[in-house]
């Protein structure tokens, strides 16, 4: 017991630096929430690139649209495409999987003074079983395209709370 008691020392002289990334902010702060509430997402052309933009504007604001006037803007442009790897069903003799990739370049703009102030890329690579049915193939593919959409915006998010977390 006598070991322990630095450790619950430090434990509560520390207790009060933290607080929840998502949490509310301490009187006269902007919370992190509020502040990814103010970023507007530029319109972007393409079913996957809308869909993309669809998570985005939700992962950003939990619901509540793209906001008008806000201070930055994301501009976004997006690269989709399948390919298939040399892995071929014994059975069948056809390949057993696509892999569908969204290569995803944005760059985030402070309005007030125009100044691109991030720069950066974000990845995802998703499988989807092959299948013999042209249409089950079509619709795993658009399935396997959303999830990366899903994905790309997850990882956007959390580089944009990086960013507004570390620049304050």
């Amino acid at each position: 017991m006598k070991n322990l008691a630095p450790a619950f020392a430090l434990a509560l002289m520390l207790g009060g630096c933290f607080q929840p990334m998502y949490g509310d902010a301490p009187l006269g702060k902007t919370s992190l929430r509020d502040t990814l509430r103010e970023v507007e997402i530029a319109p972007i052309e393409g079913r996957v690139a809308q869909e993309l933009r669809n998570d985005l504007i939700f992962e950003l604001t939990g619901g509540d649209g793209n906001p008008t006037g806000a201070p930055y803007r994301l501009n976004i442009m997006v690269s989709a495409g399948t390919s298939t790897p040399p892995i071929i069903d014994p059975a069948t003799g056809v390949p057993a999987v696509d892999i569908v990739t969204l290569n995803v370049t944005y760059r985030l703009v402070e309005l007030a003074n125009n100044k691109t102030v991030l720069n950066e890329r974000a990845l995802a690579r998703v499988t989807v079983d092959r299948s013999l049915q042209r249409f089950a193939r079509a619709r795993g593919v658009r399935d396997a395209e959303n999830r990366a959409a899903k994905s790309v915006a997850l990882q956007i998010r959390s580089r944009l709370a990086s960013y507004f977390l570390t620049k304050s």
